[in-house]
């Protein structure tokens, strides 16, 4: 990724750029912040547009699913709560003692 950077054609259009931002800042400066201003306006719509209808469509998971898993959560909280009220078992087997010859 470095690398990418130190390409000659890349260090020239940041230069243009850089240059570009400069004397638009001493010419026009009121002109722009309003750019700045609306350029962060269409990035932040961009970001809702994507966040909040496009991308949980892509997600998959129907909501049938989402209560599946949300009930199966429950049963796995409610499994363990009610594995640490039981007292230990008694145990049915009982060792004998036999006389063994050796």
């Amino acid at each position: 990724m470095a690398n990418a950077v130190r390409h000659p054609v890349i260090i020239v259009i940041l230069g243009l750029a850089a240059l570009g931002l400069i004397y638009q800042l001493a010419n026009n400066p009121g002109g722009f912040f309003i750019g700045l201003v609306i350029t962060a306006l269409i990035a932040v719509g961009l970001y809702f547009l994507l966040t909040r209808l496009v991308l949980p469509r892509r997600s998959g998971m129907t909501s049938n699913y989402r209560k599946a898993l949300k009930q199966s959560k429950q049963r796995q909280k409610q499994k363990k709560v009610a594995r640490g009220n039981h007292r230990k078992k008694r145990r049915h087997l009982k060792v004998i003692n036999g006389n063994r010859k050796k």
